[in-house]
């Protein structure tokens, strides 16, 4: 093969090898979504995940969340703006999304606000774990200052031991983690208002806009 068919044959491979790239990149492209893209996930499944605001809302926003994450203790003051100013318009639904790779007490923090739900406490219990995170998050054991959470809100010690040494919820737990993933959680918190994705902190101004515009867009 003479030197000109080699660098024929080497710019028709570098050739094809670009339009390879290309076409992948655009393929790409279209099928990313964009951070607040719709989900192109599963759909959501939020039959017994807590909840606050009314059943019939007809906007949803959804929290994948992980108590032991400074992320979303940082995330919270914006979230309990918009569940205080939007409840009685918008439902609010929490999902589990604990990182166990990373925060150890993750997991048993959530089955811990499960057991609060069971007795009708799951937003207070909620909003005591991430006031005290740092007084629980590196406990080489928290099951003690859950069960002193349990007490200071008034539920039955008796029953949220009981709950919490069976880790009564840890397969909905293990739910919550798959329908996150299948909708494209990797990171928390991760929102969903409506069927748009929002990953990291969301301020008060963010959840005026968002919400505001989704109202007017269904009246």
């Amino acid at each position: 093969m003479t030197s000109t068919d080699q660098a024929r044959k080497a710019f028709l491979l570098g050739s094809l090898f670009l339009v390879v790239l290309i076409v992948g990149g655009l393929i790409w492209a279209v099928s990313a979504p964009g951070e607040s893209g719709g989900t192109g996930g599963a759909g959501f499944r939020d039959d017994n995940d807590p909840s606050f605001g009314p059943g019939e809302a007809t906007l949803v926003v959804r929290v994948f969340g992980d108590f032991q994450c400074p992320a979303c203790k940082a995330a919270e003051a914006g979230f309990r703006y918009a569940k205080n100013t939007y409840g009685d318009k918008v439902r609010f639904v929490w999902n589990d999304f604990p990182l166990q790779s990373i925060h150890q007490n993750a997991f048993a923090a959530a089955n811990a606000a499960r057991c609060a739900e069971a007795q009708g406490k799951f937003w207070e219990y909620h909003d005591r774990l991430y006031d005290d995170q740092s007084g629980w998050s590196e406990l080489p054991s928290p099951q003690q200052a859950f069960v002193g959470y349990a007490e200071a809100l008034g539920l039955d010690k008796g029953a949220f031991e009981s709950c919490v040494a069976e880790r009564k919820y840890q397969s909905k737990i293990n739910d919550d983690l798959t329908e996150g993933s299948q909708n494209g959680v990797n990171a928390t918190p991760t929102f969903f208002i409506g069927d748009a994705k929002f990953p990291g902190v969301l301020d008060q101004t963010a959840w005026d806009r968002e919400i505001q515009a989704r109202l007017t867009a269904q009246k």
